[in-house]
């Protein structure tokens, strides 16, 4: 049960971040650029992240079947983003910066991340 959860809420947030890119990627620009000018609001993200990806960890930390794992992995990864925003945020905002070089390319992460969350989210509903 907590598996499909955690697949359900990733499935709607990757779907969610996906449309956003796709409606308004100036926007999500923006966003962007306002995380990084505000180092306040970007450790308090981080520490949101890494306490929440890493209290849940603690309760699904499982590869006995693919929903399992995959669960598994996209917590591990929400915490490691967590963990960087708070301690080394530079690489976030790199790879961040990488996908803006203008708004089709936005659109093109939106169209991934909808594919993704499409995906997750099935996985989780089955």
């Amino acid at each position: 049960m907590l598996t499909d959860t955690i697949l359900l809420l990733f499935g709607l947030y990757f779907m969610a971040a996906g449309a956003g890119l796709l409606t308004d990627p100036l926007r999500v620009a923006k966003m962007i650029d306002d995380l990084e000018a505000s180092p306040a609001i970007g450790f308090l993200c981080g520490a949101v992240m890494l306490f929440s990806a890493g209290g849940t960890l603690s309760l699904q930390n499982s590869f006995t079947n693919i929903s399992d794992g995959v669960a598994t992995l996209l917590l591990a990864g929400a915490l490691i983003e967590g963990l960087l925003l708070v301690a080394w945020p530079k690489p976030i905002w790199a790879i961040a910066h990488w996908m803006m070089p203008d708004d089709d390319h936005l659109r093109g992460f939106g169209v991934v991340a909808l594919a993704i969350g499409a995906v997750v989210f099935a996985l989780g509903a089955l």
